[in-house]
């Protein structure tokens, strides 16, 4: 191997140097590398010993908690053989309670149709209890847990009770209060009706009284039986055989308050034996009552409301009957007035 020293320098010839090759020197990229791997490794380690760490405490707490449910099992399945040894006292107490409430229930239906449907309800969900609890008394198969939840569900039971009882109070007060006001509200229609009544009764008095006081009257009569003369004059005649006519003179009397106008006065003359002396079966008058009557002759007169003298005549078609007569007046469809004459 030789050797050149230039400026103190000493070089090395790698062809002089017998064929032999020196390891490749590592760079700066290749030692990061390793460096990032080591790094790793060393977190990797540690994460599983956290993970073990973890694991053991996990396994220690499944263990307690395996411990702790044998125990409560011990525990429950002793107090399932204490009820069943001292004679389910317990659900004998729930029963009573659950029959108790049937009975308060069934106290509490009234008129109202939804709240009766609801306690309905609730009975049919309290019988049912019932049912299920002496199914289990029979089979001697009552648990702890079984007892527990009928007791709470008959606290639900007594809750909703409650609410009911509630309600039903508010109910009742409203319907006394409502009561009360109807009582008040139909005792004033009472005396409103007695008032309308006392009212409508002294119209209808009043109304009567002006219905009367209006209608017209018939006085001073003079009644008889007559005989038209050839002149055509007639003459008084008290013979019935030799009577043409039947004649009525009479006085309308004032009215202040009567209905001013044309009047239809109507003449019926009543023979002896009762029948009505007419010209015409149709000659009919209709009273203000609604009855229909047969009259001899009728007379339209201009009433004013004073005082008008009128006559009447009747012709006869038939011989009259000696005998006593009679003359009724009619006016507005009532009598205002009669008379009678004899006739031989």
């Amino acid at each position: 191997m030789s050797e050149e020293e230039e400026g103190g320098k000493t070089f090395i010839s790698a062809a002089n140097s017998g064929g032999s090759s020196l390891p490749p020197v590592q760079s700066g990229e290749t030692k990061k590398k390793d460096g990032m791997y080591i790094f790793i490794i060393v977190l990797l380690l540690i994460g599983a010993g956290i993970l073990g760490y973890m694991l053991s405490s996990s396994n220690k707490k499944v263990n307690e908690c395996s411990n702790a449910r044998a125990e409560l099992e011990q525990e429950l399945f002793g107090m399932n053989e204490m009820m069943q040894s001292e004679g389910l006292a317990m659900g004998d107490n729930v029963q009573q309670n659950l029959e108790n409430m049937l009975t308060m229930y069934g106290q509490m239906e009234g008129d109202n149709a939804d709240m009766n449907d609801s306690i309905t309800a609730q009975k049919a969900k309290i019988q049912g209890l019932i049912d299920e609890l002496e199914a289990s008394k029979k089979s001697g198969k009552i648990s702890a847990s079984q007892v527990y939840k009928l007791r709470k569900e008959t606290e639900t039971l007594r809750s909703i009770m409650k609410d009911y009882i509630r309600t039903i109070d508010s109910l009742n007060t409203a319907n006394g209060v409502l009561t009360e006001s109807l009582n008040s509200t139909l005792m004033n229609l009472d005396n409103m009706t007695a008032q309308r009544n006392e009212i409508q009764s002294n119209r209808d008095e009043l109304a009567n009284k002006v219905s009367a006081g209006s209608k017209l009257t018939a006085f001073d009569f003079l009644s008889e039986g007559i005989r038209e003369k050839g002149t055509g004059s007639y003459k008084e005649n008290n013979r019935a055989s030799r009577c043409t006519h039947v004649r009525s003179c009479f006085t309308l009397g004032e009215n202040a308050i009567a209905e001013a106008g044309n009047k239809t006065v109507y003449m019926r003359i009543i023979t002896p034996g009762g029948s009505v002396l007419s010209s015409s079966n149709s000659n009919t008058l209709k009273t203000e009552g609604g009855q229909s009557l047969l009259y001899s002759d009728k007379k339209v007169v201009n009433y004013q409301n004073m005082a008008v003298d009128l006559c009447i005549f009747h012709e006869l078609t038939v011989e009259l009957e000696s005998g006593n007569y009679i003359t009724e007046i009619y006016c507005d469809g009532v009598k205002i007035g009669t008379d009678n004459f004899v006739l031989k």
